[in-house]
């Protein structure tokens, strides 16, 4: 059993839909961060949303929140966000040129 400290970022296109991670087999995540970077020229609206394993139904953690122009945020403000295997984490802006970074422990459950 290992735990892993990982990163993933993203540069989505706008106003689509992206997944950013999908917690693997016999794992769990602690999300500790998602920094959002709008370096667009004008303001953007964030989403970030959560699916369980094989659901089609989002569960709303950010929705249509605005991130102005050249303006950075923590959507999770230092509260950790747990993950379960196969759980998929999604973003959407509004705008390019918008970065999601996102911050998490991965722990092994083998």
């Amino acid at each position: 059993m290992a735990d892993k400290y990982l990163r993933q970022s993203l540069i989505p296109a706008a106003s689509t839909e992206t997944t950013i991670y999908t917690v693997p087999a016999a794992n769990s995540a602690m999300i500790r961060s998602l920094r959002v970077t709008n370096a667009n020229a004008s303001s953007a609206d964030i989403t970030v949303v959560q699916n369980n394993a094989g659901s089609a139904t989002a569960h709303y953690l950010y929705k249509a929140q605005a991130l102005a122009a050249d303006a950075t945020i923590d959507v999770f403000n230092g509260i950790p966000c747990i993950l379960e295997e196969a759980n998929v984490l999604k973003v959407t802006s509004s705008q390019a040129d918008t970065t999601f970074y996102l911050s998490y422990l991965e722990v092994d459950r083998n």
